[in-house]
């Protein structure tokens, strides 16, 4: 079975001291919500160059690593199915190339391939997912498939609604997956954001105030621990 794992960072702001702040990228399982890696992010850096390291020390076999836009890098891709794993990446601006051919794929012509409906804190949200096979060309390491989300939210106080369409880029071909479980891998990527939840509610790690050496991220960690442990 493949196992889904989220790739995503987080700033633990009550680490502030003058402009720095520590910043944290975590591997973190969707079913469990275990966190299987963690690394700092250096200062004045950002999270790509964290990926690498964060992910060397893992077995990606049957894993498939799921990530926002800013690590839809072609380098993070050649090293995910390098190591045997796969990879589930939102398409943004930042690959404007990218972006460009998959909005100019045939996605009327595509069949509905699933849809949830869902009503959750306040307010309603239907996702329709169609996907693409990707014919040889497409500028992206290793891609198979290209995935079109439509996420349609209503709050159920005010009416209002909003629509959103996002793409996704996968290397997984369509012998390897389900529609249903490609789905949930997209998401189960949001688990990570359900994590940072737990940690900021329960734990309240941004109004810890610990700022020396690596006392945040070992904090952190322990927080992470604590938080696997309640789950067993």
């Amino acid at each position: 079975a493949l196992l889904g794992l989220a790739v995503d960072g987080k700033t633990l702001r009550g680490s502030r001291t003058g402009d720095r702040v520590t910043h944290l990228l975590a591997a973190t399982r969707h079913d469990t919500q275990t966190v299987m890696a963690q690394a700092q992010v250096a200062a004045k850096s950002n999270e790509i160059p964290a990926f690498t390291p964060l992910l060397s020390g893992l077995d990606l076999t049957s894993v498939v690593i799921t990530a926002d836009a800013l690590h839809t890098q072609h380098e993070h891709a050649r090293q995910i199915v390098a190591a045997g794993g796969h990879y589930v990446f939102i398409v943004k601006g930042n690959q404007p190339t990218l972006l460009r051919r998959l909005k100019a794929l045939p996605w009327r012509e595509a069949i509905l391939n699933d849809r949830t409906d869902e009503t959750r804190h306040g307010r309603r949200e239907i996702r329709r997912m169609k996907i693409c096979t990707v014919r040889p060309g497409l500028p992206f390491p290793h891609a198979a498939q290209a995935i079109q989300v439509k996420r349609r939210r209503t709050n159920n106080a005010t009416g209002k609604t909003t629509i959103v369409t996002i793409y996704a880029i996968t290397s997984l071909h369509p012998g390897q997956i389900t529609h249903a479980h490609l789905a949930g891998l997209i998401r189960g990527h949001w688990s990570i954001e359900a994590l940072h939840h737990i940690r900021d509610v329960t734990y309240r790690e941004d109004a810890c105030t610990m700022r020396t050496g690596a006392a945040p991220r070992i904090m952190a960690s322990l927080r992470n621990l604590a938080i696997g442990l309640a789950r067993l």
